[in-house]
């Protein structure tokens, strides 16, 4: 009796058994903040590798601020979202004009819920966002808007770091008070 041979180490076929990556709608939330520019950057290289589109979505959280301005909450909003989306809108013509279909939206609310619905309502298939907290062990045990995303979220979440503090105006950063 023969003894069976050594099997070899060989190639599977990945044409039956691995998916590729589709990519056709990427989920981009911004606050403008330090991590926005590599959110931005991040997202316009997935979008040109995979001819995506991307959404670039702002969440509106009133402060209360209204009252100091002797306004309503309703008129606080809608001042909140007209300037936010102008301000996403100039930020996607400067940064990339006609080269990347983008869309703009304004959301009120809970960021880490508005994300989420989001990405469930367009059916994105990934969402790129920046963290302004510690990344690691501790990053993850607390209550920031990343980790609820993360944990809720319906597609994968890409978290970029800032790398440098400061916010996005008129297409560069610059130093910008914390908030």
């Amino acid at each position: 009796m023969e003894a069976p041979l050594p099997r070899k180490p060989g190639r599977r076929s990945t044409q039956s058994t691995s998916v590729g990556l589709r990519l056709q709608k990427i989920l981009a939330p911004v606050d403008f903040l330090g991590s926005t520019w590599e959110v931005l950057r991040h997202a316009a290289s997935f979008a040109r590798e995979y001819q995506a589109t991307i959404t670039l979505l702002h969440v509106v959280e009133p402060d209360g601020s209204h009252v100091k301005r002797n306004i309503s909450r309703e008129q606080l909003i809608d001042e909140m979202r007209e300037a936010h989306e102008q301000a996403l809108r100039k930020l996607v013509d400067v940064l990339w004009g006609e080269a990347i279909a983008a869309d703009v939206m304004i959301a009120t609310g809970k960021p880490h819920r508005q994300i989420v619905n989001e990405a469930r309502e367009a059916h994105s298939d990934l969402i790129i966002m920046g963290s302004h907290g510690p990344v690691g062990a501790w990053g993850l045990f607390r209550r920031n808007t990343t980790v609820k995303v993360i944990r809720n979220a319906p597609c994968p979440v890409l978290v970029v770091q800032a790398l440098e503090r400061g916010c996005v105006r008129d297409g560069s950063i610059q130093n910008c008070p914390d908030r």
